[in-house]
């Protein structure tokens, strides 16, 4: 293949167990060219303890909002999504009153925050300034390849305040390949 603008010439090898046959190398699919896709959520089973203001979760999931926890620093939000996904990475954007970190917990629906302070999370991600402001936060990729929910502890705030705000949550993953049994016709 010859490239006008740089004036080289390429020949594609592909490889086959080490021995080369002749052609080009499969095409890749978009989503593995171009990296994870963002994730939908099932916004009407998604939930948050603590907060003044718990119907902001669906602005701050679907783009922007404001999210504020009540009583003390603490926030628990329970994501959901409509079928299991292998999750990639968490986007999260804030203030300074952003949380300073976060514990993640896999496939648990009725969490509390007794709960979420003494069980061990499968993650932790430690957020300082550039990572709160929408970076993505790399998960160990391995250990979230099948969710259905993820449960968000927020235990304290970078400002240590009394009141932690979230401003943004996306998720980043691929949808965990299944197969419909309604789709299946009857043969014969």
């Amino acid at each position: 293949v010859k490239d006008r603008a740089l004036g080289w010439v390429h020949t594609y090898t592909h490889m086959i167990n080490g021995v080369p046959t002749g052609g080009a190398p499969p095409a890749k699919s978009a989503a593995s060219c171009c990296g994870p896709d963002e994730l939908s959520l099932d916004i009407s089973r998604c939930e948050v303890l603590n907060a003044s203001n718990p119907a902001a979760l669906a602005a701050v999931l679907g783009g922007g909002g404001e999210l504020r926890s009540d009583c003390d620093e603490q926030l628990l939000i329970t994501i959901a999504f409509p079928s299991a996904v292998k999750l990639h990475s968490i986007v999260l954007e804030g203030p300074g009153s952003a949380p300073d970190e976060i514990r993640l917990f896999l496939n648990r629906t009725a969490m509390g925050f007794d709960d979420a302070e003494a069980e061990e999370p499968l993650q932790a991600l430690p957020l300082d300034e550039a990572r709160r402001s929408g970076a993505p936060l790399l998960l160990q990729y391995v250990k979230f390849q099948n969710v259905s929910t993820l449960t968000l502890f927020a235990p304290s705030n970078q400002e240590e305040s009394e009141v932690t705000t979230l401003h943004r949550l996306r998720f980043f993953g691929s949808v965990h390949d299944t197969t419909n049994m309604k789709e299946f016709k009857r043969v014969g």
